[in-house]
C-alpha cells in the first residue's frame, strides 16, 4: 500500500510539474506574439490624461476637466503603443526618446526640452506595457490656454508619433 501511494505522489508531483512547464511554454509563445503584433503595429499614445496623482501603469486620478489653477503643478499620464521590441541574443531591447513643447494658443512657444525622457531597456524578459509620465511647474503663466505636445520618438523603429493636450489655467 505504501508503494501505491507513493507511486502515485511521483505521478502526481510529475503530472503537475509537467503541466506547470506546458502552461509557461503557453504564456511565452503568447508574449512572442504580442511582440509580433506590437512590432508591426503603428507606434501611437493612448490614455494621455491630465492628472491630479499618478501611482503606475494605469494607475492615476484624471482630473474632471482640463482646467487648473495658475501657480500648481500639473501631471500628465500617457502609455506609448507599438514601440518596437529587438529581440536578440534572449534579451528584449526597447529604446525611446520623448520630447515635450508647450505653447500658448496662438502657438507661441514657452517651453522645449528634447529627449526629457530616455526610455534605453534591455532586459531577459518581454516588456508588454509601458507608460510615462511628464510634470509640469505652471509657475507664473498668466491665465489663457496652452497646448502641451508629447513627441515620442522609437530609436529602433526610427519612427516618431506626437500628442497634443490643450488645457487652460484659470486663476
Amino acid at each position: 500500500m505504501k508503494r501505491i501511494i507513493t507511486l502515485l505522489f511521483i505521478l502526481g508531483f510529475f503530472f503537475l510539474s509537467t503541466h506547470h512547464s506546458l502552461a509557461e511554454d503557453t504564456v511565452s509563445q503568447l508574449k512572442e506574439r504580442i511582440i509580433d503584433i506590437q512590432n508591426k503595429g503603428k507606434l501611437g499614445i493612448r490614455n494621455f490624461t491630465l492628472c491630479s496623482k499618478i501611482t503606475g501603469y494605469a494607475q492615476y486620478t484624471p482630473l474632471s476637466s482640463n482646467k487648473v489653477k495658475a501657480g500648481r503643478e500639473i501631471h500628465f499620464y500617457y502609455e506609448p503603443v507599438n514601440l518596437y521590441t529587438e529581440r536578440s541574443k534572449g534579451t528584449y531591447h526597447i529604446w525611446y526618446t520623448q520630447d515635450v513643447i508647450l505653447t500658448t494658443q496662438d502657438g507661441k512657444e514657452i517651453y522645449r526640452a528634447e529627449e526629457i525622457l530616455n526610455f534605453n531597456y534591455r532586459t531577459k524578459a518581454p516588456v508588454l506595457d509601458i507608460f510615462a509620465t511628464n510634470s509640469i511647474n505652471l509657475g507664473h503663466l498668466p491665465p489663457g490656454v496652452y497646448n502641451f505636445k508629447v513627441i515620442v520618438h522609437d530609436k529602433l523603429r526610427k519612427e516618431d508619433t506626437s500628442h497634443t493636450y490643450k488645457f487652460e489655467i484659470i486663476p
